[in-house]
């Protein structure tokens, strides 16, 4: 059963004061007994001394197998786990995956049901807000075209939102937040994701200068290792949410607040082609729930 999420509080600003105050400004533990997984026991003692400006995140690839394998000590979990959530943070800005080597910090979390185990129900709404921030950060930073790797654009923000359907029980602040498209970039990223429903691999116009660009990527994540897909929870949400109705309002939305966005005469074709699009919509949002039950 999920504990629900107390309130909606506004946009705040990510920072280490705001994740430290979420374990209540944690003191580094005066002694560590947790085993680390891979029997790296002076690494979790050097960890914990060190203040947090000069932990190097890459060094969490210790923290994230304890996530998942080992008995986590509380007063060590409050000092670490707010490294682990600003890593997360800069790694969703620069597009990266949130892992270490072979550890990852979404499935660390899943395989150790940690949010269950070691969080308050005010710490899960907090870290909960966190994510929503730090996502919307990420989405406001998008400009006309989707960011390009290898010759083809990415959308590593929305592999991170799926992510998230799988270890937070409660996906509907992020989601609403988002869909509000009340910003430029959250319009322009809503757009994004209603074209990979609307159109069949290869036709979508909004992406014409690219290749392979199919409705896959609305449900792939970027957890390096093979978990569940969403919990029932979120699939419920999105099942009751996201319907051909949604699209097309949503479509409409993000138009008018790219008014005066370059992309504003691509998105004006889009609308022009909604009518025909409504049972390739249909089909889409099916074969995406179907996806995200599996993935």
């Amino acid at each position: 059963m999920s504990r629900p999420i107390s309130n909606q509080p506004s946009k705040q600003p990510i920072s280490w004061e705001r994740v430290r105050a979420i374990f209540d400004y944690p003191e580094p533990p005066q002694k560590v007994w947790q085993r680390q997984f891979d029997y790296n026991d002076d690494k979790l003692q050097e960890l914990a001394q060190t203040p947090y400006e000069q932990i190097d995140f890459s060094d969490m690839w210790y923290y994230h197998h304890d996530l998942a394998y080992v008995k986590l000590q509380p007063e060590l979990f409050a000092y670490l786990f707010p490294v682990c959530l600003m890593d997360w943070h800069h790694t969703l800005q620069n597009n990266k995956p949130c892992s270490h080597g072979d550890s990852e910090f979404h499935s660390g979390i899943y395989q150790g049901n940690v949010f269950e185990k070691m969080l308050t129900s005010k710490q899960l709404n907090e870290i909960t807000f966190f994510f929503r921030d730090s996502f919307l950060e990420r989405l406001d930073s998008e400009r006309e075209t989707p960011q390009l790797k290898n010759g083809v654009p990415i959308f590593c923000w929305l592999a991170r939102f799926n992510s998230l359907g799988v270890i937070i029980p409660n996906i509907a602040p992020i989601w609403n937040a988002w869909w509000s498209v009340d910003t430029p970039g959250r319009a322009i990223t809503a757009i994004q994701y209603c074209t990979s429903l609307m159109y069949f691999e290869g036709e979508n116009p909004f992406f014409a200068e690219w290749d392979g660009i199919g409705p896959y990527y609305l449900w792939g994540n970027d957890i390096l290792f093979d978990i569940d897909g969403w919990n029932e929870t979120n699939r419920h949400f999105l099942s009751t949410t996201l319907t051909v109705d949604f699209v097309n309002q949503k479509v409409f939305e993000a138009k008018a607040r790219l008014r005066e966005n370059p992309i504003f005469e691509k998105v004006q074709k889009l609308e022009d082609d909604l009518p025909k699009c409504q049972e390739v919509i249909a089909l889409q949002i099916d074969e995406l729930l179907s996806q995200l039950e599996l993935k």
